[in-house]
């Protein structure tokens, strides 16, 4: 299972924020989850506001937005 830094689970559909650095400026970035990789490597995949490819791979510091998923 696949955790957050809250520690709730992370699924596809579902909206995560990461901080993101570059320099000195700190900010916070979004995308919508497509897949979850488990395992001894683990890390989420998805697609930033630009619609953008994005994978995160320290979830230790990703935190979900909106914990239900959408329904269909």
């Amino acid at each position: 299972m696949v955790t957050d830094y809250a520690g709730h689970e992370i699924k596809a559909g579902q909206i995560v924020v990461y901080p993101v650095r570059r320099g000195s400026s700190m900010w916070l970035s979004e995308i919508k989850v497509t897949q979850v990789v488990a395992g001894s490597s683990q890390y989420i995949k998805g697609f930033n506001s630009a619609g953008r490819p994005v994978t995160v791979k320290n979830l230790g510091n990703v935190v979900i937005i909106n914990k239900s998923l959408p329904t269909a």
